[in-house]
């Protein structure tokens, strides 16, 4: 019997010529992983360095703020990673961004993210952006009643004192 024939229990005979040989492929490191993107939320103590401004997101969670994004230099076709920090919603200018600027200056936000932040439609938002980093914070609109309320309380006290 030649080298290359094998018999099988049932007499049948296996002819290596005609069975490929065993392909070892080398192990390949995996791809690393992408940069996930920092957002950050803009703590200047100067108060100027804010851009603040109102809006209401549409029934599919578009924000138009053209005056705002332009503030931030974000044309149509730019590139923001949006996420939560802390609980409000922020976006940030990033080259490989998995959000875009649409034509009409609007931002759509995912639904996942407003509802974790509390933005409910139609319901108006605070928008606080600043343009030294490239950021926009979209406040709740109950965070600013909150704060407001809170400072009213500071004033009335102080008045009582």
């Amino acid at each position: 019997m030649s080298s290359n024939r094998l018999r099988l229990a049932d007499g049948e005979q296996v002819i290596g010529a005609l069975v490929p040989p065993k392909i070892t492929r080398p192990v390949r490191a995996p791809a690393p992983l992408p940069v996930l993107p920092r957002l950050i939320l803009p703590a200047d103590p100067d108060v100027s360095a804010l851009v603040v401004r109102m809006a209401r997101l549409d029934k599919s969670g578009r924000l138009s703020a053209r005056e705002l994004l332009e503030v931030l230099s974000w044309q149509p076709g730019s590139r923001v990673d949006i996420g939560v920090v802390a609980g409000v919603l922020v976006a940030a200018s990033a080259s490989t961004g998995r959000h875009v600027v649409r034509d009409r200056g609007g931002l759509c936000l995912p639904a996942a993210v407003r509802q974790m932040c509390g933005l409910l439609t139609g319901v108006p938002v605070l928008l606080a952006a600043s343009p030294s980093q490239e950021v926009l914070v979209v406040h709740p609109v109950d965070t600013l009643v909150r704060l407001l309320t809170e400072h009213h309380s500071r004033l009335a006290g102080d008045d009582h004192e």
